[in-house]
């Protein structure tokens, strides 16, 4: 996959999209990569992620 296929599954990712969604979306790309950019987007997401911290403030 190519780095421009890449972000583009990464960035329907980020908007919710579900696993099987995005593998039947992108049926040219295969399938167990897209399954590796979902479930690091969901890691990040989540805060599993060494390189990515995320705080929020609701005062």
């Amino acid at each position: 996959m190519q780095e421009q296929d890449r972000r583009a599954v990464e960035g329907m990712a980020r908007c919710g999209m579900d696993l099987d969604v995005l593998v039947s979306c992108f049926p040219s790309f295969p399938k167990d990569e897209v399954t590796d950019v979902y479930y690091s987007i969901q890691n990040k997401l989540r805060g599993f992620d060494d390189g990515m911290q995320m705080k929020v403030n609701c005062s």
